[in-house]
C-alpha cells in the first residue's frame, strides 16, 4: 500500500509563471459565488495583453496625474513669455469725446443750464525703457531657469508613473503566479487526502492520519481564496495606475526569463561611486533643483536692480480740439527720455531683495537635501538589487533541496521507516520554497525598477515634452 501511495504524491512543480489569459476560476473559489465583484471588462483602443512599455505608454497618455504634471510645466512656459514682456515697447491709443456743462451766472447756483463745453481728443503714447539696471533679464533669466526645472519637474513625474505602473505590473504578475500556485497546492493536497482515504478504506490508516491529511487541504483552500482576492486586486490595482476604471480587462503580459536569475536590466549594473555619478547626470529632480537654486539667484539679481537708477524713453502724439464746439483740431507730440533715481522708497526695496535672498538660501538647500536623496536612494536601490538576485538564486537552491527531502521522505514511507505526518512536512516545505522562489522572482523585478527609477532611466521614453 505504501509504495501505491509513493507513486501517487505529486512531485514538485516548477515555479508557475502567468498565463496570457485570467485562469477561469470561480470568485470565490469555495463559498458563496460573487460573479460580479470579479468582472473584468475589455476598453476600447487597449489591448488585453499588454507589456510593460506599452502599459507605461497607455499611462502617459491616460493618467490625470501626469495630465496635472503637464498643465504645470506649461505654466513655467508661460512665465518664461511673460517675462519677455518687458523687452518689448508699450504702445497705447486713446480716443476721447467729452462735453461739460455749467451754470449763467458764475455765482448763481440756480441758474438753469447754459451752453457747453465740447473736447475731442486722438492720442498715442509709446514708452520703452532703456536701462533699468538689468532688472528684466534677471527676470527673463530667472523664468527661464524656472522653465528648465519645471522640465525636470514633470520628467521626474513621468519616471514616478512609470515606476508606479512597473510597481503595479509585477505585483499583478506576482498575485496571478501566486492564484496559480495556491491551485497546485490544493491538487497536491487533495491527492494526498484521497490517498489517505483509500487508506482508510482499506484499513491501514486511522481516523487521525485523515484528520491530518485534511488539515493542509483546509489550509490551501484558504490560501487560494486568499490569493484569488489579491489577483483582482492587483489587477485593480494596474488599471488604476493606467488611468483606466478598475474593471478593466487590462493583463500584464509575463516578461520573466526561462531562467528567473537573469537580469532584465539592459545595462550592467555598476558599482556605487558610477551609479551616483550617472544619477546626478541624469535624474531630473536634480537637475531641476539646480535650476530653481539658479532661477532663485537671478530673482535676487532682479531684486537688487531696484536700487539703480532706470532710464526709459517716450513719445507722444495726438490731435485734439481746441474750441468750446470741438472743432479746429490740432496736432501735438513729444518725444523725451526719463531717468528716474530710487532715494528712498521707505525700504520697501531692501526688504524684497532680504526676501529673494532667504528664497534662495532655501533653494540651495533644497540642492543639498536633492543630492543626499539621490545618494541614498541609489545606495539603497543598488544593494537591494545585488541582494534580491542573491536572493533568486538562493530560493532556487531552497527548492531544490525541499525537493529532494521530498523524494527522499517518500522513499522512507515507502520503507515503512517514516510516519505520514512527516511526509506531509515535506510537502509543505515543499510549497514554502515554491512560495519563496515565487517571491523572490518578483522582488528581483521590483529591484530592477526601483534601480532604475534611482538613476532616473526608467522612463522609456514614453512622453516627450
Amino acid at each position: 500500500m505504501h509504495a501505491f501511495i509513493l507513486a501517487a504524491v505529486v512531485l514538485a512543480t516548477p515555479t508557475p509563471i502567468p498565463a496570457a489569459t485570467p485562469q477561469a476560476l470561480p470568485y470565490p473559489a469555495y463559498g458563496t459565488p460573487a460573479p460580479g465583484a470579479a468582472v473584468q471588462r475589455p476598453q476600447p483602443g487597449v489591448p488585453v495583453s499588454i507589456t510593460l512599455p506599452q502599459a507605461i505608454a497607455i499611462a502617459a497618455a491616460r493618467s490625470p496625474v501626469l495630465a496635472i504634471a503637464r498643465s504645470d510645466y506649461r505654466l513655467t512656459q508661460l512665465s518664461v513669455d511673460l517675462a519677455r514682456t518687458g523687452l518689448y515697447p508699450n504702445l497705447a491709443a486713446t480716443a476721447s469725446l467729452s462735453r461739460s456743462f455749467g451754470s449763467r451766472g458764475g455765482s448763481s447756483t440756480t441758474g438753469t443750464l447754459g451752453g457747453g463745453v465740447t473736447s475731442e481728443g486722438l492720442n498715442a503714447t509709446l514708452r520703452q525703457f532703456i536701462f533699468d539696471g538689468g532688472r528684466v533679464i534677471n527676470e527673463i533669466r530667472q523664468a527661464q531657469s524656472g522653465q528648465l526645472a519645471g522640465a525636470g519637474t514633470y520628467q521626474r513625474s513621468l519616471q514616478t508613473l512609470a515606476f508606479n505602473v512597473a510597481t503595479a505590473y509585477y505585483n499583478a504578475l506576482q498575485a496571478e503566479s501566486a492564484t496559480t500556485l495556491a491551485v497546485q497546492v490544493v491538487h497536491q493536497n487533495q491527492v494526498q487526502e484521497n490517498l489517505v482515504t483509500a487508506q482508510l478504506r482499506a484499513g491501514t490508516a486511522s481516523r487521525v492520519d485523515l484528520a491530518t491529511a485534511q488539515l493542509p487541504t483546509a489550509q490551501a483552500r484558504v490560501a487560494l481564496v486568499r490569493a484569488q482576492g489579491n489577483q483582482l486586486s492587483a489587477l485593480a490595482a494596474f488599471a488604476n495606475q493606467l488611468g483606466l476604471d478598475a474593471s478593466a480587462l487590462v493583463m500584464p503580459i509575463n516578461d520573466t526569463p526561462a531562467n528567473p536569475a537573469a537580469s532584465l536590466l539592459t545595462q550592467q549594473k555598476v558599482d556605487y561611486d558610477q551609479a551616483v555619478a550617472r544619477a546626478f547626470l541624469e535624474r531630473p529632480d536634480y537637475l531641476s533643483a539646480q535650476y530653481t537654486a539658479q532661477a532663485a539667484a537671478y530673482n535676487v539679481r532682479a531684486q537688487r536692480a531696484g536700487l539703480l537708477p532706470s532710464l526709459s524713453g517716450n513719445a507722444s502724439y495726438g490731435t485734439n480740439s481746441t474750441t468750446a464746439t470741438g472743432t479746429d483740431f490740432r496736432t501735438s507730440g513729444s518725444a523725451g527720455v526719463t531717468l528716474s533715481i530710487p532715494i528712498f522708497d521707505q525700504g520697501v526695496t531692501r526688504v524684497q531683495i532680504a526676501q529673494a535672498q532667504a528664497q534662495a538660501d532655501i533653494a540651495n538647500s533644497e540642492l543639498d537635501e536633492s543630492k543626499l536623496t539621490v545618494e541614498l536612494n541609489v545606495r539603497q536601490a543598488l544593494v537591494g538589487l545585488i541582494s534580491a538576485e542573491s536572493a533568486v538564486g538562493q530560493a532556487q537552491a531552497e527548492l531544490s533541496k525541499a525537493s529532494e527531502i521530498l523524494r527522499a521522505t517518500q522513499a522512507q514511507y515507502r520503507a515503512g521507516v517514516t510516519t505520514l505526518p512527516l511526509l506531509l512536512n515535506a510537502q509543505v516545505g515543499l510549497t514554502q520554497a515554491e512560495t519563496d522562489e515565487l517571491n523572490a522572482v518578483y522582488a528581483l523585478r521590483q529591484a530592477e525598477q526601483t534601480y532604475l527609477f534611482a538613476l532616473g532611466e526608467n522612463d522609456l521614453g514614453a512622453a516627450s515634452l
